[in-house]
């Protein structure tokens, strides 16, 4: 799981750009797995 972190991230230092990235991502992903539930219902 923190691989899959630091792939997103990419840098340590960063910590603020690297955490809005991470939250994009993840914020990204529940849309499209909430649209695609609603296309399937």
């Amino acid at each position: 799981m923190l691989d899959l972190y630091y792939a997103i991230v990419g840098d340590t230092t960063d910590t603020n750009m690297g955490l809005a990235r991470f939250m994009g991502v993840i914020l990204v992903f529940i849309v499209l797995v909430g649209g695609l539930f609603w296309a399937i219902g």
